[in-house]
């Protein structure tokens, strides 16, 4: 049996849906911020209860176009350092510089006591990354402490479609939500992303800079150094036929989830990440920590070698403070010389994240639950 890293499940219904909708694109001659645009980001601000999303080329423009309408030039913004790197080039990208902060284990998310030690005077905004699709149950901690200093709070929601907390969707929990539709993530659309916001200026400004800084991109009037951030009618086609089919691939990945929650209570050597009661995750991952003395990559290689299993990358082997990159380009990390990232650091050497996409059967994660437990 082989197990993919990926598999994306499209039925023949899905690509009937497509091929139509892209053959009326072609035939409307618009293929660009058209009425599928429109439709995919009515719907999404629905599904995530914002009252704007704006979609966009990935959830990384996305993250940027949202740091640029707040203006972080010149400020630092505060990241978690166990993130995707987008998370924190966006910052750099718009002009600010990035403070990275420790995590907790127990959730994978920033540890607001540590957020709180890193506000400097020049901080604007805090980015909340909810990995794996875990919202973090130190949320109202994290709201409070920015609503103390006066930050702006913003998403990085890019493994978080249809996560929630208390009811309150992903998306919805600060001043703006970034969700990437990259191949591998919940929902995707090839490539493409969307911001979601309540704040009707932030709306404004992000969908001035999406088409090169034009207010109205039927004119070529600029008023902002904005960039080409659009959404192609092509992909958006795909994005809403994701959109019919969401509630089945969330329910497929908890589905999953539940599954392996079961099985792997009689398996020695790791220990999955328990998901708080308030929260409904979107299982973008399963992760699981494995035992203090055994090592991660043996692990990996002979489940592929000797089982077929592939692994998930990640989330994520190498905390962003140790990127060189940030040594390349001293001043864009603004971090003081001692600070420490244990719990960051214990996170990225000891969690596997298992196999997990909408199709799934129950006799191949009994292979997977099987083959672990001869490994371990």
């Amino acid at each position: 049996m082989k197990i993919p890293i990926l598999r994306i499940p499209f039925t023949d219904k899905d690509i009937e849906y497509i091929k139509n909708g892209i053959e009326d694109i072609l035939r409307s001659g618009q293929l660009t911020l058209g009425k599928n645009v429109i439709d995919f980001e009515k719907r999404f601000a629905d599904f995530a209860g914002t009252k704007y999303a704006l979609g966009v080329n990935s959830g990384t423009s996305a993250l940027e176009i949202f740091l640029r309408s707040i203006d972080v030039s010149k400020s630092s913004v505060i990241v978690p350092t166990n993130t995707f790197m987008a998370t924190a080039t966006s910052v750099i990208h718009a002009g600010g510089k990035v403070i990275f902060t420790d995590v907790m284990r127990e959730n994978l998310c920033m540890d607001p006591d540590d957020l709180q030690e890193k506000i400097r005077k020049d901080t604007k905004a805090v980015i909340l990354v909810h990995l794996g699709g875990i919202i973090t149950p130190e949320l109202k901690a994290i709201q409070r402490i920015c609503e103390d200093n006066d930050l702006y709070l913003l998403e990085d929601a890019a493994h978080a479609h249809g996560s929630s907390i208390d009811g309150k969707m992903a998306g919805s929990l600060g001043d703006g939500g970034a969700f990437s539709f990259y191949p591998t993530k919940v929902m995707t659309c090839g490539e493409g992303g969307i911001l979601t916001t309540n704040d009707e200026s932030i709306y404004k400004n992000a969908e001035t800079l999406r088409d090169h800084g034009k207010p109205d991109h039927r004119f070529n009037k600029h008023t902002e150094f904005g960039y080409n951030w659009r959404l192609s009618e092509i992909h958006a086609v795909v994005a809403l036929q994701q959109m019919n089919t969401v509630d089945w691939i969330l329910g497929e990945r908890r589905r999953i989830a539940k599954a392996y929650d079961k099985k792997l209570k009689n398996i020695s050597g790791l220990s999955p990440v328990k998901i708080p009661s308030n929260v409904k995750s979107s299982y973008y991952k399963y992760i699981a920590y494995l035992d203090d003395g055994i090592d991660r990559d043996p692990i990996k290689t002979k489940l592929n070698e000797d089982y077929g299993i592939s692994l998930t990358g990640e989330v994520y082997a190498d905390p962003c403070h140790s990127q060189p990159v940030f040594k390349n380009y001293p001043g864009t990390m603004v971090n003081k010389s001692g600070d420490k990232f244990p719990e960051a650091e214990y996170v990225s050497e000891k969690h596997i994240c298992l196999p997990l996409y909408p199709g799934l059967s129950e006799q191949e994660i009994d292979y997977v639950v099987e083959a672990l437990g001869e490994v371990l």
